[in-house]
């Protein structure tokens, strides 16, 4: 009898761990809240867990107009993919939807800003523009590496624990009823 009571007690204890282990947003790139110079090739989101196949991401403009992006590719706790055109320069937001370890679908958004500088209407000699073009690019880059570990993670799931507790009364229900009948 005391055995059946410590295990569903162990029970009690685990389940709630279990479904309050939601997967979340690590890293991106670009950072949420960056204003990055250049349009960015790729948008990579990395999570605290692996996630599915399934899960995928989509860039919005400030109009909430979907940006081309090619179909995001999943490789452990990173999902990443291309912007197919330039983005011009704007607010943009990246809404994500993955399913994480625990089987559970997690949204998130975050944004990022592209203020790439005006083009010069002067007419310079295509080989003397284009090594500027090359350094500018340098510099954005080291500019978002400089902000790739910032925490970009809204999480719709964290607040939502009512299962946990739905499953974790009814065990501890069923080990009351149990206790009680062998006791009689």
């Amino acid at each position: 009898m005391k055995r059946i009571l410590l295990i569903c007690l162990a029970a009690l204890w685990l389940v709630p761990g279990i479904a309050m282990a939601h997967s979340k947003l690590e890293s991106a790139v670009p950072s949420q809240d960056v204003s990055i110079a250049a349009s960015p090739e790729r948008i990579e989101l990395t999570f605290n867990t692996k996630i599915e196949k399934l899960s995928n991401f989509k860039v919005l403009n400030a109009a909430g107009e979907v940006m081309d992006t090619e179909r995001a590719e999943v490789n452990g706790e990173t999902m990443s993919g291309a912007i197919a055109s330039v983005l011009p320069n704007g607010i943009y937001t990246v809404k994500w939807t993955i399913i994480g370890a625990d089987g559970h679908s997690v949204e998130g958004n975050y944004t990022f800003t592209v203020n790439a500088p005006a083009p010069t209407d002067s007419p310079s000699p295509s080989p003397s523009h284009s090594p500027e073009a090359g350094a500018d690019a340098d510099v954005n880059d080291s500019t978002n590496e400089n902000g790739k570990n910032t925490t970009v993670a809204v999480d719709k799931e964290d607040a939502n624990y009512t299962p946990a507790f739905i499953i974790g009364a009814i065990i501890a229900a069923a080990a009351l009823v149990l206790f009680l009948r062998r006791r009689k």
